[in-house]
């Protein structure tokens, strides 16, 4: 029995000493937001907070009930939590749509026009701008940043996207 004792203790103190000297990377900046992801295989829409990173890279985290519903690293990667992480471009074709370019979150869930999409055109506003594009048989598009509020939409894909600045 003492000997399982022991055991038990080393593998707590080891566990312990290794998950408190791991690296967290510090946010640059922190925002809470409201967020809604709709798609064909994803859906969460309450609270959370986008945080900025270093190296262009964002965390999206989303709560339901006080508990994670959801939380997305986003740069090269995407990862789901700390441990699945794929490709952007696999990313897309898992969770949107696999014709968009490999930055469309990261564009997104940072507020600024998606870069690299076919046939897109930008319009700018008083309070922000709006993106349309559309490819035949591939998406149609309109994404648009309001003040503090983004919308992404595909009719196509059946994909909707909303970040907005929690009150």
């Amino acid at each position: 029995m003492n000997l399982m004792r022991a055991f038990f203790f080393i593998i707590l103190t080891a566990a312990t000493l290794l998950t408190g000297c791991a690296k967290k990377i510090e946010a640059l900046e922190s925002r809470s937001v409201i967020a809604t992801i709709k798609t064909p295989n994803l859906s969460v829409s309450q609270a959370g907070f986008i945080s900025v990173l270093p190296n262009d890279k964002y965390r999206l985290q989303i709560y339901a009930a006080g508990q994670g519903a959801l939380e997305l690293t986003v740069g090269e990667k995407i990862c789901q939590g700390a441990l699945r992480c794929l490709s952007a471009g696999e990313f897309n074709k898992r969770y949107l749509s696999e014709n968009y370019p490999p930055n469309l979150m990261r564009d997104v869930i940072a507020a600024r026009a998606i870069s690299n999409l076919e046939n897109a055109v930008v319009i700018d506003s008083e309070n922000g701008w709006t993106q349309n594009a559309r490819s035949s048989g591939k998406y149609d598009v309109s994404y648009e940043k309001n003040g503090g509020a983004t919308r992404f939409r595909d009719s196509l894909n059946k994909v909707l996207i909303v970040i907005r600045r929690a009150e």
